[in-house]
Formats: C-alpha cells, structure tokens, sequence
C-alpha cells in the first residue's frame, strides 16, 4: 500500500492541474481581503474576533471548496484509466501487490493532496483575517481544524465519485469531459433551480420574508441536492454564525456558535455526505478489484 501511496503522491503534486488550482485560489483571495480592509477602513470599523472568524469560514467553504472540488473530481476521474491507457498499471500490478491495497494507497495519496490544498487555503485565510486586524485564538484553531476535516470529507466524496467515472470510462480524456459536465450541470446549475424554486415557493406564500425563504432553502438543499457535498457543507457551515443585525451591511455585528455546533444542528446534512462517500467509495474500490485491466 505505501509503494502505491508514495508513487501518487508525487505523480499528483508534479500535475499543473494541482499547482492551477493552488495559484488561482491565491490570486483571488489576495484582492478580496483587500477590499474587506478597504471596507473598514472607510466604515470606521474595527472587526472583533467573532466577525473574523465567521469571515474566515465563509471566505473557506465558498472559494476553497468550488476549486478543491474540481480538482478532486477530476483526480478521481483520471485515477484509473489514465494508468491503464499509459501501461503503468500493468507494471504496477505485475508486483506483489494486491489491487485493494493498490487502490489503498492512491486514495491514501489523493486524501493528502486535497488535505495540502485545504490547509494552503487556510493559511492564506488565516493570513488575511490577522491583515485585517483579527486575532489567534484556541477556539480558532479548533474550528479551523473541525472545518478542513469537514471540507476534506466532502472532497473525498468527489473523489470516490470520480473513481466510478474513472473505473467505467476507459477514456481519460472522456472521463475528464464527463467530470467537468457534472461538476458545472450537478454541482452549479442544478443547485441554482432548487434554490430559484425555493425563492419561487416563498414568494407565494402569504407571510413570505427572508427568514422564510432561508428555512425552505435548507428544506430543499438537504432534501434535494443530498448527493451534492457542496451544498451540504455550505447548509452547515451558514449555522457557524449568526447575524445579530438586520442591515445587510452590518457584518461585523454577528454571535459566533463554532463550526462543532454548526455539525450538531445539521446532522441529516452531516449523514449525506459521510453515507455517500461510503457507497461512492465501496463501488469504486469494488469496481477496481474486478475490473478487465487491459
């Protein structure tokens, strides 16, 4: 297992895929963070440890997760096929090793990179709250870390989906076209319409209001889009904080709950994604043992 981890690992951090996606992240934080401080520096405000941190988690579930989420989709959708197109499986597989423990080793090796590619996020993240006048605390570093675990287990789900892509479709190049597909029809356009229908649904309603309109939208995310990590994450991670003010442009004045309270209160949301990965990931694995290699 540890030949086969060690070998994709390095194979995935030499990838311009990977390295893509870590430069972009970077590019767009840099001026969000500067328009934020120009935003208080103009309002006069100081931001307090709870609106950091609140700040911090959104910056990381929006930007980090979409671009994370690409590249684990489509490291799970070339992880098989393009071996077998290259002949290096069949070189790897003439070793003593098992198949399992192959495969157990390169989802080991993706696991690590998205995790590196999480914590890069982070830090940045991190740099850009201290730059706007935030602070350390234990509780940050807590939730920081209970939020890489939860975003690194959705990414793992994606993964897990990507090996199925990847263990039907021989074609890397068509596995790759078909992942990119999803990832914009599955993962954007079809949560747009659930989102439009809620919107649609609570205008209908005689006491509509925003309040109203959010509770539906979390009804359908969780109901309808269960497949969806991404959205499951972002219906948790929107009870990390919560607005004190009802002026909109009033984000600083918000009561911090924590990223293991936000868990707590969405449990059914934890579940998709954890029960999911399980099933993406025992098909995929299963798929790979039986699989004809040649």
């Amino acid at each position: 297992m540890m030949w086969g981890f060690k070998l994709e690992f390095k194979q995935n951090l030499r990838t311009k895929k990977f390295w893509l996606i870590i430069v972009i992240m970077a590019v767009l934080y840099i001026p969000s963070f500067y328009f934020m401080k120009s935003f208080f520096l103009q309002s006069g405000e100081h931001i307090t440890n709870e609106a950091a941190m609140s700040m911090l988690i959104n910056s990381i579930t929006g930007m980090t997760s979409f671009f994370v989420a690409i590249l684990a989709l489509l490291i799970g959708a070339t992880a098989i096929n393009s071996e077998i197109e290259k002949g290096t499986l069949r070189i790897a597989m003439s070793k003593p090793i098992k198949r399992l423990h192959y495969i157990g080793g390169k989802f080991l090796a993706h696991c690590l990179v998205l995790l590196i590619a999480l914590l890069f996020s982070t830090i940045v993240s991190l740099l850009g709250i201290l730059y706007l006048g935030g602070s350390f605390t234990t509780q940050l570093v807590v939730d920081v870390f209970l939020l890489n675990m939860l975003l690194l287990l959705a990414m793992i789900q994606l993964v897990a989906l990507g090996y199925i892509i990847s263990t039907v479709i021989k074609s890397s190049n068509t596995a790759l076209g078909l992942a990119i597909i999803l990832m914009f029809v599955i993962f954007m356009i079809v949560p747009s319409i659930v989102n439009f229908l809620a919107i649609k649904n609570t205008a209908n309603s005689p006491n509509a209001n925003i309040e109203e309109m959010q509770k539906l939208q979390k009804e359908y995310t969780t109901k309808y889009l269960f497949y969806d990590p991404i959205s499951q994450v972002k219906v948790i991670t929107e009870d990390v904080s919560t607005t004190l003010s009802k002026n909109p442009r009033d984000i600083l004045n918000v009561r911090y709950n924590g990223v293991a309270y936000a868990i707590r209160n969405n449990l059914t949301n934890f579940a998709h994604i954890i029960w999911l990965t399980i099933l993406y990931l025992s098909i995929g694995f299963y798929r790979f043992v039986k699989m004809d290699l040649r």
